[in-house]
């Protein structure tokens, strides 16, 4: 009877230490942190991959494999833009928008 008290108590204490934290969960998925989704299909996925402040690089994936961009973050003006191959000019991170969720954790 004591044994099953212990083991009852011990299971208790234990669940609470089962649930993760969604961004270290997410961390842990090959690098790639989902930023938001518009819709259950259509999800922005982001990979860090260095730089040095202010200007970070990172992988923006959009639904898929084929639709991976690198891109890169100037943190200090709040700005982005793609790198694939040449760049173009430096645009915003709209606010309350995926974009301003990737602003948020590539700049961290």
């Amino acid at each position: 009877m004591k044994l099953r008290s212990y083991l009852l108590g011990l299971a208790v204490i234990s669940s609470s230490f089962i649930a993760v934290n969604p961004v270290e969960a997410q961390s842990r998925n090959g690098g790639w942190y989902k930023v938001g989704c518009s819709d259950a299909n259509d999800c922005i996925y982001v990979m860090k991959i260095g730089g040095n402040w202010p200007y970070i690089q990172y992988k923006w994936n959009h639904s898929g494999p084929s639709n991976i961009f690198l891109m890169e973050a100037d943190c200090h003006r709040s700005k982005k833009r793609f790198v694939n191959g040449e760049e173009f000019g430096w645009g915003d991170f709209l606010p309350g928008s995926i974009g301003e969720a990737t602003f948020e954790f590539v700049c961290r």
